[in-house]
C-alpha cells in the first residue's frame, strides 16, 4: 500500500493519483481494467483509450467516477486516433455533461484547475511537440498519428504545439504575477503541470531511443524557459519511468502501460501519488508501479517508439 505523509505541514495536504498510458483499447479493456483508490483525485495524462471507442470509453470513466471526487483528463494522442483533431474535442465535450458522470470529469485541456479549500493548482494541456524542419520527413513516416488522426499533419502538430505552450506560459505568468502583486499566504500558489508530452527531451526516454530522429514527437526541451513557481511536471507519452530534477522543477513518469496483447492489465494500490500542501511547494510521495499481473512476451510489439 501506498505511504502517505499528510501531517508535513500546518495546512492540510492535497493528494493526486496519476496514471497514464493504460492503452486500453488494445484487447478493449476498458471494462476489465481495475484502479484502486489511493487518493480522492485521479490525473488521467492521457493514451488511456481512444475517444472513438465512445462507449467503452465513458463506461471506464464512470467506473473512476464513481470511486474518485474528481477525474482530471488530459488527452494524449492516442485519444485522437480513429477521428479528428476537432471531433475528439467534440467527443470528449459530450463525455463531460455525461450525467452518468456525475459531473466529476474534469478536461484539461488548456485549463487551470485550483483544488478546493487548498493552495494547489493543476495546469493540464497535451503539449504536442514541437517537430523541426530537419525532423518532419522522418516523423510523419515513423509516427502513427498521421496515419490514425483524420487529416493530421505535421504543420497542424506544430501548431498545435504553440498553442498549448503560448496558454501555458501564460497562465504560469499569471499565477507568479498575482502573487508578486500581492504576496500574501493565500495568492501563493503550488503549482503542477500535467501534459501528456513530455517537456524534456533527455532523461525522459529510455536510452535507447535518445538519439532516434524522430524522439522529437515525443518531447520538447522546454524546462530552461522560465517557469516561475512551477513545483512539479508529471506527463506520459514516453513509455519509461523516470524521476529527475532540473531548474527547480520536479519531473515525473512512472509507467503504467502498455500491458501488450492478449495481457490483463492490473495494478495494486502502490500507484503514483503527488502530495502537496495547501501552503507549501508540492512535494512528491512516489511508490512504485507494479508489474501486470499479465504479459504476453510478444506483446509489447503492439507499441513500440513509433506510437
Amino acid at each position: 500500500m501506498a505511504q502517505f505523509i499528510r501531517n508535513l505541514f500546518s495546512q492540510p495536504s492535497v493528494s493526486i493519483q496519476i496514471l497514464s498510458d493504460l492503452h486500453l483499447e488494445v484487447n478493449r479493456q476498458y471494462t476489465l481494467f481495475d484502479v484502486p483508490v489511493v487518493s480522492k483525485y485521479l490525473l488521467l495524462a492521457g493514451d488511456i483509450g481512444r475517444l472513438a471507442d465512445y462507449d467503452e470509453y465513458l463506461a471506464f470513466l464512470h467506473k473512476q467516477t464513481e470511486k474518485f471526487e474528481l477525474v482530471f483528463l488530459i488527452l494524449g494522442n492516442h485519444e485522437f486516433y480513429g477521428g479528428s483533431f476537432a471531433s475528439a474535442f467534440e467527443t470528449v465535450r459530450r463525455l463531460e455533461q455525461e450525467p452518468s458522470l456525475n459531473g466529476r470529469l474534469v478536461l484539461l485541456h488548456q485549463r487551470r484547475y485550483d483544488i478546493p479549500d487548498s493552495n494547489v493548482t493543476i495546469l493540464g494541456c497535451t503539449l504536442w511537440s514541437d517537430i523541426p524542419e530537419n525532423s518532419k520527413d522522418i516523423v510523419h513516416y515513423k509516427i502513427k498519428d498521421f496515419q490514425k488522426i483524420k487529416d493530421w499533419t505535421i504543420d497542424e502538430h506544430n501548431a498545435a504545439h504553440k498553442s498549448d505552450l503560448s496558454w501555458l506560459h501564460k497562465e504560469v505568468q499569471s499565477i507568479y504575477n498575482t502573487h508578486k502583486i500581492n504576496p500574501t499566504k493565500l495568492s501563493k500558489r503550488s503549482v503542477l503541470v500535467a501534459t501528456h508530452h513530455a517537456p524534456a527531451m533527455h532523461r525522459t526516454s529510455s536510452p535507447q531511443h535518445a538519439q532516434n530522429p524522430w524522439s522529437a514527437a515525443f518531447a520538447t526541451d522546454l524546462l530552461s524557459q522560465p517557469w516561475n513557481g512551477v513545483n512539479t511536471w508529471v506527463f506520459g507519452h514516453t513509455h519509461y519511468s523516470t524521476e529527475f530534477k532540473e531548474k527547480g522543477i520536479r519531473v515525473e513518469f512512472k509507467i503504467v502501460g502498455p500491458y501488450g496483447a492478449g495481457g490483463l492489465a492490473e495494478i495494486d494500490e502502490e500507484s503514483i501519488v503527488i502530495s502537496a500542501s495547501a501552503a507549501a511547494p508540492v512535494k512528491q510521495i512516489i511508490a512504485d508501479i507494479a508489474r501486470p499481473m499479465l504479459i504476453i512476451s510478444n506483446g509489447f510489439d503492439v507499441f513500440n517508439r513509433n506510437e
